[in-house]
């Protein structure tokens, strides 16, 4: 990339997606691609996905426009035969082609487009999807164990906010695209992934798996408990925050916690009796109770920054918990550019929104705005790419 260009700039990108894989075309647009998205106006429409709000009659999905940001937008009738055969045209002028169950089988345009990197973003994979069934990001969640949990454990589960299934599954995507690419690049050859959001879930969870297969123990939901004494979710004067620092931090997080809680808080000196030194006596239900009213007595007069920079420097790995205003607040967030801005063409104001997740040395990433519509459903010219 040392001429500046972006990486996939030149690339063609087909959109077909339902919302499995809306958020692949936002990540491949970010990259340069040309993302062109087919709607079907026949088809029904999926109910806004929330926030959203109402301008002159029309609604306005921050979910939907963020994941479609940086495209362009064109209706086509894919029963007719006049949408078809525009679709088979594009296709075969595409690089890069993103479908559901909606469109052809893995490999299915091979004849019209040899070349072509083939991404099919599904539920549970192309052959175990049901093409009949209602399937949300709820039920994924619960078919690939992340929901089990999410949640307390005297409560039932708790579904984590944004669509998660909905992203993972489309940053999955993403790479898949972007594997075909090298492949075609390098041998020639067409190139398909059949991505399955239930498997994208399975890779969150952490040791539970390898834990099940070992101890034949299921790890339950933990909600702000932790482990052990030290680690956990603790209140603080203007909110929470959340601290690894017991044997799952090192044992030298734990002692520079407890030098930390007795040099400031009388309460605390009870951490240096010897059973506080004993790691299984720290994992009993008892020892964890006791520590967070400690703690939490010590936190209640300070705050979510000055508790971080205060375990920061003494290398304890704590953090606030924070909302939407302390992270549009957050120093390091806006020196980092996390957030881009843009003039939003229909709320007519200025809108802050999550930047690109990942960032060059030589190239300046685009700042992608609410998706264009266009009548015509076709690719610009190579040439002005």
């Amino acid at each position: 990339m040392s001429d500046g260009h972006l990486p996939l700039a030149g690339v063609r990108v087909l959109d077909l997606t339902d919302r499995l894989g809306w958020y692949t075309g936002r990540l491949l647009a970010l990259l340069g691609a040309e993302v062109l998205r087919i709607e079907d106006p026949n088809k029904p429409q999926e109910a806004p996905l929330p926030p959203a709000v109402d301008v002159n009659g029309r609604t306005v999905s921050f979910h939907e426009e963020y994941a479609h940001s940086g495209k362009v937008i064109s209706m086509l009738d894919l029963a007719s035969e006049e949408g078809s055969s525009a679709l088979a045209d594009l296709v075969e002028s595409t690089d890069v082609l993103l479908s559901g169950l909606d469109g052809r089988a893995p490999g299915g345009w091979a004849e019209i487009n040899p070349g072509l990197v083939h991404i099919v973003i599904t539920a549970f994979g192309w052959a175990h999807t049901p093409h009949d069934d209602e399937i949300d990001d709820l039920l994924i969640l619960a078919a690939g164990g992340l929901l089990h949990l999410g949640g307390y454990p005297d409560s039932g589960p708790i579904v984590p906010y944004g669509g998660q299934s909905y992203l993972a599954a489309g940053i999955y995507a993403a790479s898949a695209a972007m594997f075909g690419l090298i492949q075609v690049e390098h041998e020639g050859s067409g190139y398909w992934a059949d991505v399955s959001a239930q498997e994208t879930m399975a890779q969150a969870l952490e040791d539970s798996l390898p834990g099940y297969v070992l101890t034949g123990k299921i790890r339950p939901p933990e909600g702000a408990e932790g482990k052990e004494a030290g680690t956990g979710t603790y209140a603080c004067a203007d909110g929470y925050v959340s601290m690894v620092a017991g044997r799952l931090g090192t044992a030298r997080a734990w002692a520079a916690l407890v030098d930390w809680l007795t040099s400031e808080c009388d309460e605390a000196t009870e951490l240096v009796n010897d059973e506080w030194s004993d790691f299984a006596y720290r994992q009993t239900s008892e020892a964890n109770a006791r520590f967070r009213q400690i703690f939490e007595a010590f936190a209640s007069t300070r705050s979510k920054e000055t508790l971080y920079l205060d375990a920061q420097r003494r290398m304890i790995a704590l953090s606030p918990v924070s909302d939407v205003s302390d992270l549009l607040a957050n120093a390091q967030l806006r020196h980092r550019g996390f957030f881009s801005e843009y003039d939003h063409p229909i709320l007519h104001r200025v809108v802050t929104a999550p930047g690109p997740p990942f960032r060059f040395a030589d190239v300046e990433l685009p700042v992608l705005g609410p998706a264009v519509e266009i009548e015509t459903a076709a690719f610009s010219d190579r040439g002005s790419t």
